[in-house]
C-alpha cells in the first residue's frame, strides 16, 4: 500500500492507494500517529484509490478516530471508493464517511486560558515555539520540605514520615508505599506525584515503577524520607512545540522559560512532555540498608547504590515531570535543590515517570484530566531523577523534549520544613 500525506489548510489529508488489510493497517496507524506527534489533529483519509478494506483495516480506522477524538481532533473519510462506502455502511460505520469535504479552516485558539499579551510573551528558545497562557495570575505554590534523611547517612526510625498525596498536591522525593516503616525500609525509591496519582520505583530490583491512583475515598499515601511537596493553583500553562521537525528543547531551557513566564526567582512545575531523550539516575539499593561502615556517596561504591543511565533513554515516549527550581540562593527552597551546570546560578530538582506516548490536545488543557488519561490503561515504563551529565566529550548532556504542556507557578517565599 502507498501512503502519502499533504496539508490542506489546517487539515492533514492522508491518501491511501492499495489494500488496507492486516499487513498494512499498522503502517497507516503509525503514519497518522506521527502526524499527531507533529501537532496535526485534523486528519482526513482520501480513500478514493483504496482497492480493498478488511476488518483489520476497519479496526485501525476506528482506533485512529478514537485517538484523535481523545485530543479534541477530527477524523473522517472522503472521498472514498464506492466499495469502501458500501463496506462502512454495511458495518454500521457510515459515521466515518464525510458527505462533503469540509472547507480548510485555520485552527482557533483553545478556550479556557488567557494567552499572554505579545509584549509579555517569553522569547522562544532556538528551535522551539512557546505558547504561554495565564490561568490564575496571582496564584502561588506553597512548598513543604520533608528532610528527615540526609544523604548518605544511615536511616534512623524518625527519618521516615507517612504523607498523603491527594489532588491537588504534587511532589517528588524518595519513598515507598507499604504498611509501616519496617515494611518499606528495603524498597525506598524515587517517586513522582501529581493530580492524585503517585508512581515510585522500588529499589528492591524492580524494573518497572509501581503506582497508586486516587479513587473515590482512597487517597494515595507514601512513607517518605525525603520529599518536596507543592500545593496550590498554577498561575500559567506553558505549551511548547518544535519550530521544525527534529527540533527539541533542553530541560534547562524549559526551566528558564518557566521562570520568565512566572516572573519569579523560584517556581514549581508539572509537565506532560514528549521525550526526545532522558538523562538521569535511580536508586539501585534502598537507603534503608546503609550502615555506618558504608560509603555510598563515594566512588566506586556509589555505583552499588545508584544506577545511572548509560545512554539517553526513553525516546518518543511520554513523561510526567515534576520539578522545583530557583535562581535565588537566599530562597529557602534553594537548600533542597542542586546546581544546573548548563545554567550557572540556577538550582533545580526534577523527577520524571515515563509512559508510552499519548498525544495531548492542543491549547489549554486541564492538569488532572490529562494526568488521569496518561495513567489510564498504561503501565509506567521507568522513573528517573533527572540529572545533567556534563562530563567533557563523553557526557550525555541533559534531558530534552519535543513538545508538551507545563503547568507552573511561583513558589511562596515561606517554606515549611519537616525534619
Amino acid at each position: 500500500m502507498k501512503i502519502e500525506s499533504r496539508s490542506q489548510g489546517a487539515v492533514m489529508v492522508v491518501e491511501v492507494n492499495g489494500r488496507l488489510d492486516a499487513a498494512w493497517a499498522d503502517l497507516l496507524l503509525g503514519t497518522v500517529r506521527d502526524l499527531v506527534r507533529e501537532g496535526h489533529d485534523q486528519v482526513r483519509l482520501d480513500a478514493s484509490c483504496l482497492e480493498y478494506l478488511s476488518s483489520a483495516g476497519i479496526r485501525t480506522l476506528l482506533k485512529i478516530r478514537r485517538e484523535l477524538e481523545a485530543v479534541s481532533g477530527t477524523f473522517g473519510i472522503g472521498p472514498a471508493a464506492p466499495f469502501v462506502q458500501e463496506t462502512l455502511r454495511m458495518s454500521g460505520l457510515e459515521v466515518l464517511l464525510l458527505d462533503e469535504i469540509p472547507p480548510a479552516v485555520e485552527a482557533q485558539p483553545a478556550a479556557g486560558g488567557t494567552p499572554v499579551a505579545n509584549e509579555a510573551a517569553v522569547a522562544a528558545a532556538a528551535g522551539t515555539r512557546f505558547e504561554p497562557h495565564v490561568l490564575a495570575a496571582s496564584a502561588k505554590i506553597t512548598v513543604t520540605a520533608h528532610a528527615g534523611w540526609r544523604p548518605w547517612q544511615p536511616l534512623l526510625d524518625n527519618h521516615c514520615i507517612e504523607i498523603p498525596l491527594p489532588r491537588p498536591r504534587f511532589g517528588l522525593g524518595i519513598g515507598a508505599a507499604g504498611r509501616d516503616d519496617s515494611d518499606i525500609r528495603g524498597r525506598l525509591g524515587d517517586f513522582v506525584a501529581a493530580a492524585g496519582s503517585v508512581a515510585w520505583l522500588p529499589s528492591d530490583g524492580a524494573d518497572r515503577p509501581d503506582y497508586l491512583e486516587q479513587n473515590e475515598r482512597f487517597l494515595p499515601r507514601l512513607h517518605v524520607i525525603q520529599a518536596l511537596v507543592g500545593e496550590g493553583d498554577f498561575s500559567h500553562l506553558l505549551r511548547f512545540s518544535p519550530a521544525a521537525k527534529g527540533d527539541c528543547v533542553n530541560l534547562s531551557d524549559l526551566y528558564e522559560q518557566v521562570l520568565q513566564t512566572t516572573r519569579a526567582d523560584a517556581a514549581a512545575m508539572v509537565c506532560l512532555v514528549e521525550v526526545e531523550g532522558l538523562v538521569g539516575a535511580a536508586l539501585a539499593r534502598s537507603p534503608g540498608w546503609i550502615k555506618e561502615s558504608d560509603q555510598p556517596g563515594q566512588f566506586p561504591e556509589l555505583r552499588e547504590w545508584l544506577s545511572f543511565c548509560g545512554e539517553r533513554v526513553h525516546p518518543q515516549s511520554q513523561a510526567l515531570l515534576v520539578a522545583f527550581l530557583c535562581r535565588d540562593s537566599a530562597h529557602p527552597l534553594a537548600a533542597h535543590l542542586t546546581p544546573v551546570p548548563a545554567r550557572p546560578g540556577l538550582l533545580a530538582h526534577a523527577h520524571a515517570v515515563v509512559f508510552p506516548f499519548r498525544p495531548l490536545p492542543q491549547g489549554v488543557v486541564d492538569l488532572e484530566t490529562s494526568v488521569a488519561a496518561v495513567f489510564e490503561d498504561n503501565t509506567p515504563l521507568g522513573l528517573l531523577h533527572l540529572i545533567e551529565d556534563d562530563r567533557p566529550l563523553v557526557g550525555l548532556g541533559e534531558s530534552s523534549f519535543i513538545r508538551g504542556a507545563c503547568w507552573c507557578a511561583p513558589v511562596h517565599p515561606a517554606l515549611e520544613i519537616i525534619t
